[in-house]
């Protein structure tokens, strides 16, 4: 019922500012459409408030087109966006979070209509990490490239972003992505960690470390680097952010 009620209110308000050639949505307004949906869509359970982690924003074409150009990492910013409020307010995501926007004839000009859902994916088959439960300032998504058999399954990474509680990675891909945005395998919320900083390869049988001309560079054992095999107990430090690189006896 409430919903209906702001449904209404919000065509009531939007309506004439569209007929009068209001200005189209700038992020901004869709970052604001993304919480409202979150909030209103929002889950109580046992374990905790579970919020939607994929959003799709459907706007007129005419106002989609300035965002066409840059749609990808507009898209990946409001989901680092959804994934920094989610860990602010203590509500809980099944996976990690994915904007789109679309363009859409039946949306009138200057509206914003967004449709938000809870899309599990722990449920893949391969996955290049699994997540800690307990720490939402790190989140991995599913990966497709197939485990090689000994180096693969044994390693992980313990995860630290300055005043957060550690994180457990098991790794079972051969590339691995670390980054600040969305779409990396492992996503941190650090905001001295670049989009994409670095990823972990496997090759020979052996992971090594790669970093992706990354704003603030990285470090291994304190040492600056761009390119290294990785050891067990290697530490890595990107930002705010120490890995340590474990293999299992």
């Amino acid at each position: 019922m409430f919903r209906r009620i702001e449904d209404f209110l919000e065509r009531l308000v939007e309506a004439p500012a569209g007929r009068l050639g209001a200005a189209p949505p700038q992020p901004v307004t869709l970052a604001k459409r993304i919480e409202r949906a979150m909030d209103t869509n929002k889950r109580f359970t046992e374990g905790g408030v579970i919020v939607p982690n994929r959003y799709a924003l459907h706007l007129n074409p005419a106002d989609y087109a300035p965002f066409d150009a840059y749609h990808g990492s507009l898209e990946d910013d409001l989901a680092h966006d959804v994934l920094t409020r989610a860990r602010r307010l203590g509500y809980r995501l099944v996976a990690r979070p994915r904007v789109v926007l679309r363009p859409d004839p039946m949306v009138p000009r200057g509206e914003v209509r967004v449709a938000a859902a809870v899309a599990d994916e722990e449920s893949a088959t391969h996955t290049a990490a699994t997540p800690d439960p307990t720490n939402t300032s790190v989140l991995a998504r599913p990966g497709h490239a197939v485990p090689e058999p000994d180096s693969a399954s044994r390693a992980f990474l313990v995860v630290q972003t300055d005043g957060a509680a550690p994180a457990r990675f098991d790794l079972g891909g051969a590339l691995i992505a670390i980054g600040r945005g969305a779409d990396n395998d492992v996503i941190l919320d650090d905001p001295q960690v670049s989009r994409h900083h670095c990823q972990l390869k496997l090759q020979h049988g052996a992971y090594g470390f790669v970093d992706l001309q990354s704003r603030n560079g990285s470090t291994v054992n304190g040492r600056p680097v761009e390119e290294i095999a990785l050891a067990d107990g290697d530490r890595i430090r990107i930002g705010s952010t120490s890995i340590e690189f474990r293999l299992r006896g």
